[in-house]
């Protein structure tokens, strides 16, 4: 059964605070000058009607939802569905693309949207509409202006209770990075896309990194770095491990890892995983950046770096596929010594080389053997340098 979003703005709905998840779409470009009145109102007309004959939305109650136009797009709360944001996304994208296909320049829609959970405030104004006010729709409203043409971005906290409910959703959403939005807040934001559905490209909206990444940064100081590489057939395996303190009376909560590939690759495709020392794996709270070539998390610890604190060990791990046989590494922090094990087939006829450059002295010198084990159908080759690892400085291995 079919109603208008009038029938669903006079429903009766108590003036109280709910929790919902939400939908919240506008059409990019609505506001051109250069579009008549006349096409402005077909635009949001077609929106209207394309949304209203989703199967997502028919199968939801009268009661369970709320509709508020917003001029340019509408904010739709679901009060009893945490998956029909996303659905209904999904199934708009795919009609509103059948309509373009025969729509002119003009005619065109595109859309954003952001969807979000959370609480939300149903109250009533002087005229007796029904608003909804809360931090729920206001994310909701914030996620979907990160967006550009095409885009469909979730909150984090919306994608954690998807993937609770179905690992299958972890096929269509993938981490963007962590955004600045108001009050020097920032956010977490996902996209989803797929055959039909979303945008696969990374919003143009900038990141804000705040004052405390620099300070985190500053204060983590590295003792120790080893690196294990394990070329495979196809992809490259990579180990970390980051024997690290803390250089400040104030406690770390959280320390900030970086990865630079040489062949382009997203951020979800990396496998991307971090531990600690007792191999409990640690939740990434940010993604500072993320392109094809390099990434910025921040991880959370399980427990705090107090100063003078021993034994404490990130590793981290993830996949890459090299379109060049080398490997560099930046070291965005003083180290006092590293350790690089490069394991390969031993049939391959290569003589891998680890070279060291010194970005101040702009020299780059070979760093010597320590060993070469060869195991079957393995071998493994060892490098170490205990001294003058300096920020900036960079390591490349060749073969």
């Amino acid at each position: 059964m079919k109603f208008s979003y009038k029938t669903y703005l006079i429903s009766q709905t108590p003036d109280d605070l709910i929790y919902a998840a939400f939908f919240f779409v506008d059409i990019i470009g609505l506001s051109n000058p250069i579009l008549s009145t006349e096409t402005q109102r077909t635009k949001i007309k077609v929106l209207n009607e394309t949304i209203y004959g989703c199967k997502t939305f028919c199968d939801c109650s009268k009661d369970s939802i709320l509709i508020l136009p917003t001029g340019d797009g509408m904010l739709i709360c679901f009060k009893s569905g945490l998956e029909e944001p996303l659905k209904l996304a999904i199934e708009f994208h795919e009609k509103l693309e059948n309509y373009n296909k025969n729509a002119t320049n003009v005619e065109r829609i595109e859309t954003r949207i952001g969807c979000n959970i959370g609480h939300v405030f149903v109250v009533k104004d002087i005229y007796d509409n029904i608003n909804l006010w809360g931090p729920g729709a206001i994310l909701a409203r914030r996620i979907m202006d990160l967006g550009d043409k095409n885009h469909i971005l979730l909150s984090s906290d919306l994608v954690n209770d998807l993937i609770e409910l179905s690992q299958d959703y972890e096929k269509i959403l993938y981490p963007l990075q962590n955004f600045g939005i108001k009050h020097d807040e920032d956010l977490l934001a996902y996209s989803a896309f797929g055959d039909g559905f979303g945008n696969s490209t990374m919003p143009q909206e900038k990141i804000k990194i705040n004052v405390k990444v620099s300070e985190t940064e500053k204060n983590t100081k590295c003792e120790k770095m080893k690196f294990n590489i394990l070329q495979k057939e196809h992809i490259t395996s990579f180990e970390r491990y980051y024997h690290f303190s803390n250089n400040s009376p104030e406690p770390i909560y959280e320390v900030i890892v970086g990865i630079v590939t040489n062949s382009e690759e997203e951020f979800s495709l990396v496998n991307l995983k971090i531990f600690d020392e007792k191999n409990k794996e640690l939740a990434i709270s940010q993604i500072l950046y993320s392109t094809p070539y390099s990434k910025k998390v921040i991880v959370k610890l399980e427990k705090p770096v107090f100063h003078g604190d021993t034994g404490r060990i990130l590793k981290m791990v993830y996949d890459a596929k090299l379109s060049k046989n080398n490997f560099e590494n930046f070291f965005l922090i003083d180290t006092s010594n590293f350790e690089l094990n490069f394991i390969y087939f031993s049939d391959l006829d290569i003589a891998p080389k680890l070279y060291y450059i010194d970005n101040e002295l702009g020299t780059k010198n070979i760093v010597p053997q320590l060993s070469k084990t060869i195991n079957g159908i393995s071998t493994k080759i060892q490098w170490e340098k205990t001294q003058g690892i300096n920020v900036k400085d960079m390591i490349r291995l060749e073969w």
